[in-house]
Order: C-alpha cells, then structure tokens, then sequence
C-alpha cells in the first residue's frame, strides 16, 4: 500500500470512530488525573447509560469482547503510527497518537474486560510505553524506567532507590522525568507500618510520628496536612506508637501498631492509610488496602506518580 493510499485508510478508519471515541472520552477524559478514577466514575449514575451508547457505537460487543475489541483498536493505530513516523508524517502522527490515548483511557476503565483479549495489563503496559516512546513522548522505552539525572534508571516506589534521599523512591512524571518522592508502602505494610510523609519545611521525607523536621518535644504526623505536633505524654517517637482509643469518650492513650492495645481479644491494631489522615481500628483480619490499581499506568499515560491525594503529578525532590 503506498503512501498517499495508507494516508485515506487511516483518516477513514480515524473519521469511522471519532464518534465512539467522543462518547469514550466523555467517560474517560475528565477523569483520568486520578488513581480513582474508575471507582469515581462507576458510582456516577449516568457511566452505565454512556457506557451502554458507547458500546453500541462500536459495534455493541458485550463484556467478555470490549476488552478485545480496544486491544484490536489500540495495535491498529499503533501500526499506522509506526508508518506515519517512518515516513517523517509528523501531523497524522499526531492525530493518530491522540486516538491512541483515547483507546489507551478506555482500556484503563474496562481492566476487567481484558481477560479474554489475549494481552495482559503488563504487556499492554509496555506496548504504550513502545509507543510513546516512538513518538518521544517518553524517554525511555521501558514503562519501567524513568529520566533521571541524564539517563534511564529503574523507577522504585516501593523500595528507597540509591539515586534518592534516604525514606524516598524514584518516581515517574507525566513527562517521563523522574523525581525523589516518599515511598509508598506495600499492601501489607500499610496495615502495620506508618508510611514517611512529605515536609515542605525541609523537601524530603520523614516517618510519621518521629521527630522528623519538627523541633524538640514534637512529631511529625498526618492531620489532613503533614504538621508538627506535641508528643503526647508517654508517648516514644519512634514511627511505632500511635496516640488512639477505639472508644470515643475514653481517653486517647499511646499504643504500639499491631499489638493487641486496647482491642478486644484476638484483635490487634490495623492501620488504614492513603486517606487525609490516618486511621486505626482493631481488626483480627488482615485489612485491604489497595494503591492504585494495575493499570494506574494506563490513567496517568505515561506512569505520573500517585500521591497521597492519589494525584498524577509530579512533585518532591529533584535530583
């Protein structure tokens, strides 16, 4: 197929679904700077009826297809794309690549719909980051990897990276740049470790309930803010204590985290944290605490960082 020929097959095939992707994009657009996003817009009472109209669309393919279908969609354009940018076509290139991202959003609020695709969350991963890197959007080609300090180096948020200062990762921005942010912590520490917080006093990270950036007799905690506060009575400041009574009408005491404190038998202090301010309950179960979900990447485009308002933005130390 020759240039010229390739060129109105792809503005037919881009002018065929401007429409769904129009209905798509109402669904997804507004939406896809959060971590949140699907939970968000599945609770709005109007997602199912614009869901149902854009699956109607494109051509009415049930649950178990859609998540086929926008693969299907995504490699197409992909493989216009790589053309466009092989012939140096840089203005299709773009229209193409902004389809692309249309696709790229759906597929992020139908996670679910995927499991019959034949592709997988990571390797959908990596195909957009192919993608955008092709179109240097990105700078680096794996989805992995962000631009740090002049070269690709491995994004770690989970684990202190040894290019950060020490209670913070490697993180990834909308431009693929990478920053020093605090760690998150995994889904199991979350329940018994207290997460470092942010201090726009000193532009790093501290534990909770330490000294941290505060002055003597203080420490740092999370209250809808990362504040200083006195330590109450008794209490250590060694990011282990917390200050809490289950009973509201008792008087708050030190306990230690994942001890039983003041629970009843068989229960022991849980921690639920990503919210504005920390929680503790008594639970003899282990907690869910999920961060984000496996296709944040998706909603962020190219892997901003989620921060403690599950934000896709960057922030942080910049190295």
């Amino acid at each position: 197929m020759n240039r010229k020929v390739k060129k109105s097959h792809q503005l037919l095939f881009v002018r065929n679904i401007l429409f769904f992707f129009f209905l798509c994009g109402s669904i997804c657009t507004s939406h896809t700077n959060t971590i949140r996003a699907k939970s968000h817009i599945s609770n709005d009472e109007n997602f199912a009826e614009k869901r149902e109209e854009c699956n109607r669309v494109a051509g009415n393919p049930n649950d178990d297809e859609l998540g086929g279908f926008l693969v299907k969609i995504l490699k197409s354009l992909g493989a216009e794309l790589e053309d466009y940018v092989e012939y140096g076509d840089d203005e299709h290139a773009q229209t193409v690549l902004s389809e692309i991202k249309n696709t790229w959003e759906c597929i992020a609020l139908n996670e679910k719909s995927l499991a019959n695709s034949g592709e997988t969350p990571e390797s959908l991963r990596k195909y957009m980051a192919k993608i955008l890197f092709l179109v240097k959007h990105r700078n680096c080609e794996s989805p992995d990897e962000t631009f740090f300090n002049g070269q690709c180096l491995p994004i770690s948020t989970t684990k202190r990276s040894e290019h950060c200062p020490e209670h913070m990762g490697l993180y990834d921005d909308e431009k693929n740049e990478g920053f020093c942010y605090c760690l998150e912590l995994t889904r199991e520490k979350a329940k018994s470790e207290l997460r470092p917080i942010y201090s726009d006093k000193t532009g790093f990270c501290h534990r909770q309930n330490t000294q941290g950036p505060c002055g003597n007799g203080e420490w740092f905690v999370l209250k809808n803010t990362p504040q200083c506060e006195p330590v109450p009575e008794g209490c250590p400041t060694d990011g282990w204590h917390v200050y809490w009574h289950p009973d509201p009408s008792k008087a708050k005491q030190c306990w230690e985290i994942w001890t039983q404190g003041p629970c009843e038998e068989g229960q022991i202090l849980h921690l639920a944290q990503y919210t504005q301010e920390l929680q503790v309950y008594c639970s003899s179960r282990l907690a869910e605490h999920s961060i984000g979900n496996t296709l944040s990447f998706l909603l962020c485009l190219a892997g901003a960082f989620n921060n403690r308002q599950n934000l896709c933005k960057k922030g942080g130390f910049v190295g």
